[in-house]
């Protein structure tokens, strides 16, 4: 068997071995920290290992995954020192693996305070704007804000490095041993981690510990590229293994066709046929004008905040008064929790980058109306611009493209790119004075005010006169953090207040129709996270919804169902109905993290990366054969309504419409 396997020297035994049992503990010990995997389970998730025989058969596979990954990692470096390795070289290879996994640690904790387990490039693009590169660009002139710590510790690490070197100086003891790891890695890699991803990471609970794990995470994708034949992305091994692996256009996540007798994606079984479409809502309503219309979308305030009180000081106190001799809805969503895809599901009444509905403003200028777009953000930021067609010949525009010199961040990037309320009221003003009000006019707002970081040079000091810096962004300072987030909500509902004079003296205020919205809400560590578009959530998706005029809300409705209902209520007419369920996404629609479905029932939630439902905010998850009959029916409908859009959007499905 020594021909099999060489027995290597001991030094370099003994540092896999070493280096592989620390990481797996420090690693334990932070997966603990996150999820309580090993105390009954943290808020929410799933799945914790209460037996002591889970808990050694997760701990023994983490450890094959961290010494394969290790084995790999320590195969390259025998590579890059050409085989002439010594003892000195392996302490600069154990210090980089060690500073390597803290850094990525470290990062993990931060980003998961933040974002939970959702973030990916998608999430990321989303930030952006749609645009990775718009994102890291933001992610750049955040860390500016940090820049003088980043230095210091850049030089403190200089030094450390130095010291390392100079104390690693006498160790040069030759070890030239890594011709005979190559059977041990072969060993690890290809047959007891390929056995470990088959039979021990697609069982529950294991799976979802294990898939938390960057080792895993890592090996797991290069052996499904080895074993990925028919090139589709996805192998023989795991949870999502090829069960098709000779076609191409059958594998886990597939576009499913409808009604084609055959279950693509392997979801739900094979997607019923596409309903017909029913008739356009917006093009149902009267061909006239109706009473002057205020559309105001308010950024990043949560809908609890309407009538929140700090210290017993209203943070809304015009928006409530509002709410109260008008109508408001409890039961109003974002589709996906970020600005840019709210907006367009505003304007374009749909998820989809082909929406088939009508535009808003295009039914609004079909009408006669003066369409008035005035936005404190950059409306280029995430193609909104253009997706929803807001600039458009012989009608205003202003955004904060159109004031650079009057823009609150030096940073010239889209995403940076607002003004404060102040300046819009005095372009809203402006505007007050040129309009034809014998025309009936619409009024777009865009309102920045609670953006992130929740502050700003002009903001008024309305609840509090302290204001929470980046780097006090912390769980620990979370009530800072909230009276931060809601002086800046009451400084949105001051230009509202503003706005409302502006109508008083104007003599519009009694022939106008009023719509309040917000484009998500956010989290202030309540929920434990911080910021939006990456939980599906209350917290993170319930608008703000309100009207100056009596209004019969839908039970449940979208960004996507408020443009009929705006329309209707200036006409003075009943709106059409609506399906009263709103359906939202992590992610991509074509490829997304999670999906979910709001109905009268609640949130009926599928997590594509574990494979399983949750009934409602604060149910446990399950698999679909553990949902009761009815809520199998709910998980169903949620499958089908975001198939059905998926196809929709698919070039496929545009190329059979085009067809005659």
């Amino acid at each position: 068997m020594s021909w099999l396997l060489p027995r290597p020297d001991r030094r370099s035994v003994w540092l896999l071995l070493g280096l592989s049992l620390l990481c797996s503990a420090l690693e334990l010990a932070l997966l603990q920290h996150k999820y309580q995997l090993f105390s009954g389970g943290g808020f929410l998730q799933p799945h914790s290992f209460g037996l002591i025989s889970e808990r050694v058969i997760y701990v023994l596979a983490g450890w094959l995954a961290d010494l394969s990954a290790l084995i790999c990692a320590f195969m390259l470096y025998n590579l890059l020192c050409r085989f002439q390795t010594s003892s000195r070289s392996h302490l600069w290879f154990a210090l980089f693996v060690l500073l390597s996994y803290s850094s990525y640690s470290w990062l993990g904790t931060e980003l998961f305070q933040y974002f939970g387990d959702n973030l990916d490039w998608q999430v990321l693009a989303n930030l952006g704007g749609g645009s990775v590169l718009a994102a890291i660009s933001m992610v750049l002139t955040e860390l500016s804000q940090h820049l003088l710590p980043v230095i210091f510790g850049l030089l403190l690490g200089i030094a450390l490095l130095y010291c390392v070197h100079l104390a690693f100086r006498r160790y040069r003891t030759p070890i030239c041993d890594a011709q005979r790891w190559w059977a041990y890695a072969a060993l690890l890699v290809l047959l007891l981690f390929p056995l470990q991803l088959q039979w021990v990471a697609t069982a529950q609970p294991y799976r979802f510990g294990l898939e938390k794990k960057l080792s895993q995470q890592v090996l797991a994708q290069l052996i499904n590229r080895l074993t990925d034949i028919d090139f589709d992305g996805y192998g023989a091994f795991g949870i999502n293994a090829d069960a098709h692996p000779l076609n191409a256009s059958l594998y886990p996540g597939a576009m499913d066709v409808p009604g084609n007798g055959i279950d693509e994606d392997g979801i739900g079984g094979d997607l019923p046929q596409l309903q017909a479409d029913a008739p356009d809502a917006l093009m149902q309503l009267p061909l006239r004008a109706g009473q002057h219309i205020f559309l105001v979308v308010l950024e990043s305030v949560r809908a609890d905040a309407l009538f929140a009180n700090v210290e017993g000081q209203a943070v809304m106190p015009h928006l409530a008064a509002l709410a109260k001799q008008g109508s408001y809805s409890e039961q109003a969503y974002s589709h996906t929790g970020f600005t840019t895809s709210s907006l367009k599901a505003l304007f374009n009444r749909s998820l989809s980058y082909h929406p088939p509905q009508q535009n808003l403003l295009d039914a609004l200028q079909a009408r006669g109306y003066q369409l008035n777009v005035l936005s404190a953000q950059a409306e280029r930021f995430g193609d909104v611009l253009s997706s929803a067609r807001l600039k458009r010949s012989g009608q205003y525009y202003f955004d904060a493209d159109s004031a650079l010199s009057d823009r609150l961040d030096p940073s010239l990037n889209a995403g940076a790119l607002r003004l404060s309320e102040q300046r819009l009221l005095r372009q809203l003003q402006q505007r007050f004075g040129e309009v034809n009000w014998q025309q009936p006019q619409f009024f777009y707002l865009n309102v920045q005010a609670a953006h992130y970081p929740y502050h700003h040079r002009e903001m008024l000091p309305l609840l509090t006169t302290r204001a929470i810096n980046r780097q006090q962004m912390q769980p620990a300072n979370k009530a800072l953090l909230q009276l931060s987030y809601y002086n800046a909500v009451a400084n949105a509902d001051w230009l509202i207040g503003q706005l409302q004079q502006l109508m008083q003296q104007q003599g519009i205020a009694g022939q106008s129709t009023q719509f309040y919205t917000s484009d998500h809400g956010e989290s202030l560590f309540d929920d434990g996270f911080l910021g939006h578009g990456h939980q599906l959530n209350d917290t993170q998706t319930r608008v703000v919804l309100v009207s100056n005029r009596q209004v019969t809300y839908p039970k449940v409705l979208g960004h996507a169902d408020l443009a009929p209902l705006i329309l209707a209520t200036a006409q003075n007419v009943t709106p059409p109905a609506t399906e009263d369920a709103v359906l939202q996404v992590v992610g991509l629609v074509r490829s997304p993290q999670q999906i979910a479905r709001v109905d009268a029932e609640g949130r009926m939630l599928y997590d594509f990366r574990q494979q399983h439902f949750r009934r409602s905010d604060e149910a446990p998850w399950q698999d679909f054969a553990q949902l009761s009959a009815a809520d199998q029916q709910r998980a169903q409908q949620l499958i089908n309504q975001w198939g059905w859009l998926r196809y929709q959007q698919s070039e496929l499905y545009q190329q059979q419409s085009a067809t005659p």
